[in-house]
């Protein structure tokens, strides 16, 4: 059967993560719905899996169908989801392209806001915080995670994973009333963003050091100093393949 690469974006905020679950609203939960109705006899598969809260400027998923899909598909399947999903985009791939194994890195965006006023048009997609920022103080801290490191006081291991990770970028910026943190890595552990995200605000507020940072990424016992921002800011942002 045919394979085709599709590109969704959805707003996290009301369901339980990505995966599929048998009693809560998932995102997977959601396509599945839809496809059923659209196509019979395919195979889905996703690059990955957002926790709950957390939302997708371009989650990459594949299905395997016996039917053509095409842009009419597009149409539709975007006419019966709810709006907080969107497919964006659709191509036909090689039979064997998988999302999750093919991806060569994965990024994420944290959206801190510190503007009440904006405050009621992004509350769903920022964490608020009522303070102001150096931008050279935060990259500083940030350089601390690239390159290949021990995460596992960074997250939830799940069973059989490896707590290496190797992060290819690491860096803050600044957009209008948003100081944003983007993240590359060839992949990333359950709630590890928002607990990096976490430990650098941490600094910056003075509960623990630089040196307690370093200590956390090479002690994986040091279970001590952490700390885990909001869902609400956190956004995959782009698959890379």
């Amino acid at each position: 059967m045919p394979t085709y690469k599709i590109d969704i974006s959805y707003n996290g905020t009301n369901f339980h993560g990505f995966q599929q679950q048998p009693k809560n609203r998932t995102i997977q939960g959601e396509i599945l719905e839809v496809l059923d109705r659209l196509i019979d006899n395919y195979e889905l598969n996703y690059s990955g899996r957002t926790d709950s809260g957390v939302h997708a400027k371009s989650q990459i998923i594949s299905v395997r169908s016996q039917h053509e899909l095409n842009s009419k598909f597009v149409h539709s399947f975007n006419s019966l989801i709810t709006n907080e999903i969107r497919m964006n985009k659709l191509s036909k791939v090689k039979d064997e392209f998988n999302p999750r194994f093919d991806a060569k890195s994965r990024v994420y965006r944290y959206f801190i806001l510190n503007n009440s006023k904006e405050l009621p048009f992004s509350k769903d997609y920022v964490y608020y915080i009522e303070k102001n920022f150096e931008l050279e103080q935060l990259n500083n801290i940030s350089k601390i995670f690239l390159g290949e490191k021990n995460f596992q006081n960074f997250s939830k291991l799940r069973t059989n994973q490896t707590p290496l990770r190797k992060i290819l970028l690491s860096k803050w910026s600044v957009q209008n009333s948003k100081f944003i943190y983007t993240i590359e890595g060839n992949s990333f552990l359950h709630n590890m963003v928002r607990s990096i995200v976490g430990c650098q605000l941490a600094v910056i507020d003075g509960k623990i050091s630089i040196k307690d940072l370093k200590k956390s990424l090479l002690n994986p016992n040091d279970t001590r100093h952490r700390f885990m921002v909001p869902s609400s800011g956190l956004h995959l942002w782009k698959i890379k393949y």
